[in-house]
């Protein structure tokens, strides 16, 4: 897979789309510190280019050949999640590389400050990027080809990847970034809950949007503060796509050229999670949740006892196992087609590194088997590498006196998708949140709205 280059973009302009983004509301639900999912987070996400333009220009070709400093240097990290991750990394590879010193740095505020930063020339030497925003930074020549390195390394070998992390950073043959751990949505239950109710387990192989629904209604005591369900995220926007995916629908064409979500799938798929939401028989209402402890701690909830189910990301795992609740997992439930999304993020230099070979050693490093498998077994995350899956004990299993499924886990990069990345998404995405705000609180319906904003957002993805 291949992406054409939009027309070259300035700071001045990478600045302003991202700026834009963070208005948008487009993703939510990391987890603090070490147990937070590897790339999503509350409130924004930058864009990728699709539509294929006429400046296909790119950052210079790295050379490969200078010979490494024998100086003792420092290499900075930058991340959007807790230093934990790369701790046991850094330790592995300084004591390889005693010349380099890796100071890792956790950017806060991730959306906002990454635009100034970067408007700043200030990004650090080796810099963690969410899907989308690496693909805007290549487009803003942000940040440098990396596929010289790629080649040279025979520890590289795309085989060993998830074919749609690994072809996701590269545009018109170049590649600017390599993917470390990934995290997929799966559904997870209270099995003490489901036994106190005597509820039927969902069934891994077979788990319908109707199955979700009936098993959360025979659960659901709503005098006691207790649903089937956790609440919807409303204001994390991709969240919601994966329930159109799942009614074989989507936001956009592939292509990124078209918004489609006046499509009859994705106003099923919205309009039939919405009215759960509405009912408060299924999950808390947007009323309902205020009493509970408010959207966004639906593992706590969960460990508390007051939800059944929850679909989202696997780093909620650490926070049941702190609980010591018994819980299971199985994918998420399905309509006409099994999806999920899946969060990550790419391992990118950018242009204003100085020794680019030995930022590019580190790289090499924290995605390599080994590197990748420290920050999983952290988060408790599968690797964008099938041989970091292959290693024992697995990154994302915790051994537990009661049987967990835990093959729904890697089963689900099998079939999940990575965010989408179409061009101007912060524009896109605000209006698609805004719409979808209006249905999840009973002042519209998708069939109303969605034909309705489905052309503003194709001009905005065209323009």
């Amino acid at each position: 897979m291949s992406r054409k280059v939009s027309p070259k973009i300035n700071r001045r302009d990478f600045l302003r789309m991202l700026s834009i983004a963070s208005a948008g509301g487009v993703l939510a639900a990391c987890a603090p510190a070490a147990t937070q999912a590897p790339a999503a987070a509350p409130t924004n996400t930058s864009a990728p280019v699709a539509a294929a333009p006429t400046n296909t220009s790119a950052p210079a070709v790295i050379p490969t050949t200078a010979a490494p400093s024998a100086a003792q240097i420092t290499i900075t990290y930058g991340r959007h999640d807790d230093v934990a991750g790369g701790a046991q990394s850094v330790k592995e590879f300084e004591a390889l590389y005693p010349n380099i010193k890796v100071e890792q740095q956790m950017i806060g505020d991730f959306a906002n400050k990454v635009p100034a930063m970067t408007a700043a020339g200030s990004l650090q030497d080796v810099f963690r990027s969410w899907e989308a925003m690496c693909l805007d930074l290549a487009r803003a020549q942000q940040i440098v080809v990396i596929q010289p390195y790629v080649d040279a390394d025979p520890n590289f070998k795309p085989d060993d990847f998830y074919q749609n992390w690994w072809n996701w950073p590269v545009i018109d043959g170049k590649r600017y970034g390599v993917p470390d751990v990934i995290a997929p949505h799966v559904t997870m239950y209270n099995v003490d809950l489901f036994d106190n109710k005597k509820v039927d387990y969902p069934d891994k192989d077979n788990f319908t949007w109707d199955d979700y629904v009936q098993k959360a209604l025979k659960i659901t005591d709503v005098p006691n503060k207790v649903w089937g369900s956790e609440t919807i995220p409303v204001g994390w926007t991709y969240w919601s796509l994966k329930l159109v995916r799942q009614n074989g629908g989507d936001f956009f064409t592939p292509d990124y050229t078209k918004c489609i979500i006046d499509s009859p799938e994705a106003i099923e798929a919205i309009q039939f999670w919405a009215d759960q939401l509405l009912s408060g028989k299924v999950m808390p209402s947007p009323s309902q949740i205020v009493d509970v402890g408010g959207a966004g701690d639906e593992a706590t909830l969960m460990a508390a006892g007051k939800i059944g189910m929850m679909h989202d990301g696997v780093w909620n795992v650490n926070t049941l196992v702190s609980a010591k609740i018994k819980f299971n997992l199985v994918p998420e439930p399905s309509k006409k087609i099994r999806d999920t999304i899946t969060h990550g993020a790419f391992n990118t230099i950018p242009t204003t590194t100085k020794d680019k070979d030995s930022a590019w050693k580190w790289l090499d490093y924290c995605c390599s088997t080994k590197g990748i498998y420290n920050y999983g077994v952290v988060g408790k995350f599968p690797g964008g590498r099938k041989s970091t899956n292959l290693m024992t004990p697995h990154p994302w299993v915790v051994d537990l006196p009661y049987t967990v499924d835990w093959d729904v886990v890697p089963q689900a990069l099998e079939y999940g998708h990575v965010l989408p990345g179409p061009a101007n998404e912060g524009q896109a995405m605000k209006i698609i949140g805004d719409a979808l705000q209006k249905i999840y609180a009973g002042d519209g319906k998708a069939q109303d709205l969605f034909p309705t904003i489905a052309p503003q957002v194709t001009a905005v993805l065209t323009s």
